[in-house]
């Protein structure tokens, strides 16, 4: 009767990941990670607008680093979900309980994806930023 039970509660009850065998955007982090880049894109095309009118040299490779930095690495993390779906669909892997290392890894996987795409994004963004910064003070 000494003995002690750990009590679960509802809030910290572990859930398996499922951010591969789903929709993406019912992901939180990935829900994030495509408002950022919405963003990104919105305030890199309006840059493009007005500052083509005012500078002729506006700076293109600003729109190369859009494509390499933001849209990329989104489109790849689409690309690399969507191999591991595949291979849920096929049976290959199935949704796990949380204790197994197949969890795990997807756990690793999911988090590594969307860490990864929201870093790229982010750093484009304060790029982007800091050249509308550096063109405002002008």
């Amino acid at each position: 009767m000494n003995e002690h039970k750990a009590v679960v509660w509802f809030s910290n009850d572990p859930e398996p990941n499922t951010f591969f065998f789903r929709s993406p955007l019912r992901s939180w982090k990935f829900l994030v990670n495509t408002i950022l880049l919405g963003v990104v894109c919105i305030g890199a095309t309006l840059m493009l607008w007005n500052y083509s009118a005012h500078f002729k040299l506006f700076p293109s490779w600003l729109i190369l680093l859009l494509l390499i930095n933001a849209v990329y690495p989104f489109w790849y993390a689409l690309k690399r979900r969507r191999r591991i779906y595949e291979h849920y669909r096929a049976g290959k892997i199935a949704e796990e309980p949380v204790e197994t290392p197949v969890n795990d890894l997807l756990e690793v996987a999911d988090n590594s994806l969307n860490e990864g795409l929201r870093n790229s994004i982010s750093i484009f963004g304060i790029l982007l930023l800091a050249e509308f910064l550096w063109r405002w003070r002008w």
